[in-house]
């Protein structure tokens, strides 16, 4: 009796931390900004869109960046979960810095890129290999190449 109230707890348990990080999935196309708000928070970050819409980054829980896109009258058009291998691919070389957030929002982690100057933008992401994403951004302010995975310091420390 004992084991089937525990199995059922932690059922529970994992349906309701399912539904906790799962941030998206009350928003529908057509909510307004202040429903958007209502259900993420405030976003972290805010990127003009073509027409005078807008895309909100928010974080979510554990490595997710979440960008919700509206248009100019504030309303929803799509909503995406934006830290995955998918999406990564669409950083090439000679985007933006500007760019770049828009597409993956608000970097991890930034570091100087070295000698060469600029810098390097690395995104912790849900993976099973340990691995961050990284980007580099040359002292003119754009990317010098598509991006690549690198480990998550903690595992380069692993014995």
């Amino acid at each position: 009796m004992k084991i089937q109230f525990l199995i059922s707890s932690l059922a529970t348990a994992l349906v309701l931390a399912a539904c906790a990080t799962s941030n998206l999935s009350n928003l529908k196309p057509g909510d307004s900004t202040a429903e958007i708000r209502a259900q993420m928070g405030t976003e972290v970050a805010s990127y003009a869109l073509p027409g005078g819409g807008k895309r909100l980054e928010f974080r979510g829980s554990g490595a997710r960046t979440y960008m919700v896109d509206v248009d100019a009258s504030g309303k929803m058009v799509q909503a995406v979960q934006v830290l995955n291998t998918d999406n990564f691919r669409n950083i090439v070389a000679g985007m933006t810095r500007e760019q770049v957030l828009m597409t993956l929002g608000r970097p991890s982690n930034v570091a100087p890129g070295g000698r060469q100057g600029g810098e390097v933008l690395s995104w912790n992401y849900q993976n099973t290999q340990c691995q961050w994403f990284q980007v580099s951004i040359g002292a003119d302010g754009r990317t010098l190449g598509p991006g690549s995975n690198a480990l998550l310091p903690a595992c380069m420390q692993a014995p």
